[in-house]
């Protein structure tokens, strides 16, 4: 059963305040983002492998890019429930690593 909406956007809300504040999981964070020796399936596992480490729900989905001449970036989706509305959601949460030389 999917998480309703208010529980998915605490969700994001926390996963946003950890980035801001704990310095070694966002460098982790960033790391497995940045990474182009790593294929891109092993790095969804690794994200996924992380978020649930430091006590967040698993997302449905995770997608990395970074592609060349692109700043690399994560996007990740939890499917939600909205009771009042009594219909389906998606969710988004978008992180993308500072450009830099």
């Amino acid at each position: 059963m999917a998480a309703t909406v208010k529980c998915v956007l605490l969700q994001i809300a926390r996963l946003s305040a950890k980035l801001a504040k704990d310095v070694q999981f966002r460098k982790k964070f960033e790391r497995i983002i940045g990474d182009t020796q790593t294929g891109t399936n092993k790095r969804v596992l690794q994200m996924r492998a992380l978020l649930r480490s430091a006590g967040f729900k698993s997302p449905n989905r995770v997608r990395i890019f970074n592609d060349l001449g692109e700043t690399p970036k994560v996007v990740i989706f939890y499917d939600a429930i909205d009771a009042k509305l009594q219909s389906s959601v998606t969710l988004s949460f978008t992180f993308q690593l500072n450009p830099g030389p």
